[in-house]
């Protein structure tokens, strides 16, 4: 229930000076701001997890941009274009302040709140133009492709957000504590977060908060680090010690099994283009045969296993 309910939050919320711009919001701004418009007793300790789950899946699925300190903002507007020859069911995704003026450009003649869009405009080049001229990007599957970023260590360029206080100095942690990622065979990737004491800590440790923020510990210094940024350090790891996922895959009907997954944004959002929803599994997609191969690229970049 929350997945539109975020999306016209975020939407809506436009920065005062740049008004092309939504605001970015913290999640207890989310949250508080979701309480705010519905009834009172509607969202508990239940619901606001819900609430990070909902938040977690709009990222993978290109709606949402995640920052330091569960900060959250609307991606930039965007259509999808499965190639430049074939431009069937053009998806959008991203800023929803920008879905009316992509069915102006393309002068659909639809719904202004269809995010699957039909141009009355062909060929790739003028649709891009006329998308363009209204500050939404057009992309394609290979463009995405193009641009995965391999899994890697959390370099010194990245490393500039010193987190300021120990956080195992702070003693009003609720469970679950602070954990730290191990890679071990067999197991899937949320059961590779174990509990941490302040001292088993080891240099070059990834962890992450019970309040969902990710901190990367070297020569002794606690570093926050972006979602993405951490998300390629436990792929890292993962392939440093020879412990690669194990991704569920049924290739005959094209099922993929995420449960337990968190994947990088741009892997995430390649994947969502390509598939459609599993009704009755929680994040299981379908793909068609023709997409068959480029899950395989998918993977092997990422160093998983297809079983």
């Amino acid at each position: 229930m929350w997945f539109d309910k975020i999306i016209l939050l975020l939407s809506n919320h436009r920065q005062p000076s740049n008004p092309a711009l939504p605001m970015t919001l913290t999640k207890h701004q989310i949250v508080s701001l979701l309480r705010s418009s519905c009834s009172p007793n509607s969202i508990q300790e239940r619901s606001q997890t819900e609430i990070q789950q909902a938040l977690t899946e709009l990222q993978a699925e290109g709606e949402v941009y995640a920052g330091m300190r569960n900060r959250y903002c609307m991606a930039p507007p965007t259509v999808v274009a499965q190639s430049k020859d074939n431009l069937i069911g053009l998806r959008f995704r991203g800023d929803r302040a920008y879905l009316p003026l992509a069915h102006q450009a393309l002068k659909t003649e639809q719904s202004h709140d269809a995010l699957s869009l039909h141009p009355k405009i062909h060929g790739f080049h003028k649709i891009n133009t006329c998308l363009n001229q209204v500050g939404i990007r057009l992309i394609t599957v290979a463009d995405s492709i193009e641009y995965l970023p391999p899994p890697c260590q959390p370099s010194k360029a990245v490393l500039r957000s010193p987190w300021l206080e120990n956080p195992f100095s702070i003693k009003d942690w609720r469970d679950p504590t602070i954990q730290q990622y191990v890679p071990r065979r067999d197991t899937i990737q949320r059961n590779r977060w174990i509990p941490l004491s302040h001292n088993q800590l080891q240099d070059k440790t990834l962890l992450q908060l019970p309040t969902g923020e990710y901190l990367w510990f070297q020569d002794q210094t606690f570093y926050e680090l972006e979602p993405d940024t951490a998300i390629l350090a436990m792929f890292y790891k993962d392939r440093e010690t020879e412990n690669s996922l194990k991704i569920p895959w049924d290739a005959q009907p094209g099922r993929l099994n995420l449960q337990g997954t968190i994947l990088p944004s741009l892997y995430a959002q390649l994947l969502w283009r390509l598939s459609e929803p599993d009704s009755e599994r929680y994040r299981h997609r379908l793909f068609e045969n023709k997409n068959h191969p480029i899950v395989d690229i998918i993977f092997q970049r990422l160093g998983c296993t297809l079983i």
